[in-house]
């Protein structure tokens, strides 16, 4: 599997290495946190050695601050607050819900995914948000994008945000993020994150594309317009 795709923390941990290089502290080792499964208290430590560079978009609950909230846990938030995920602390496998935050209550839904395997899935999420180099198209026939040589798709369950069916896909040093865009037969809209510009070259070969090319660190704030 390439490095691109970790499924447990050990690929996780190489696929930090890979993306951000070396951790600013190597070693982290958090307090007790009872209640809190090992596997959140794990992914903050990892986090932690990187300074909290990791997660340059959406957020991280602190451990000191979860709470039960209609049976879940919130643990994970997006930037603007307008979605939010939790774990069922009744599941042995804490299986990870997600709802959109509003006044009524509303339901939480089960994303089909255990809350290790969502940690992974969001890390990697994050590193395509604030990647180095990007290129964003709108309106793209994604058969192109499944063209190209090697291009392999994400373990994971499809996520419901930044909307529905948003896929991970992967060549051999770059990542996409691809999801329906708004007008169905419109085609996808693509997010194609690397480490350098160069990783993503190919792309500009691509006829009737036009892209939106972005080089250095992305942090996407509340208070200017995301690239999809």
């Amino acid at each position: 599997m390439s490095y691109l795709a970790p499924t447990d923390n050990q690929g996780l941990l190489r696929f930090l290495r890979r993306w951000y290089g070396a951790p600013a502290v190597p070693n982290v080792r958090l307090g007790e946190s009872p209640g809190v499964p090992r596997e959140l208290v794990e992914w903050h430590e990892i986090s932690a050695r990187w300074g909290g560079l990791i997660a340059s978009h959406n957020y991280a609950i602190p451990l000191p601050e979860l709470s039960t909230e209609d049976g879940k846990i919130p643990f994970w938030v997006e930037n603007q607050g307008t979605w939010v995920w939790a774990f069922d602390p009744n599941n042995e496998d804490h299986s990870v819900y997600e709802r959109e935050p509003s006044d009524e209550p509303t339901p939480w839904k089960c994303t089909g995914e255990r809350l290790s395997e969502f940690l992974i899935h969001a890390t990697v999420v994050e590193a395509i948000m604030g990647a180095p180099a990007s290129k964003v198209a709108q309106g793209v026939q994604v058969d192109w994008l499944w063209s190209q040589e090697g291009i392999s798709e994400f373990p994971f369950p499809a996520w419901n945000w930044p909307t529905r069916d948003s896929r991970i896909l992967f060549g051999e040093s770059w990542l996409a993020l691809i999801h329906p865009s708004d007008a169905p037969e419109a085609g996808h809209d693509i997010t194609l994150a690397a480490v350098a510009p160069e990783d993503l070259e190919w792309a500009e070969n691509a006829t009737g594309i036009k892209w939106r090319s972005y080089s250095g660190v992305q942090d996407h704030t509340t208070n200017e317009p995301l690239p999809w």
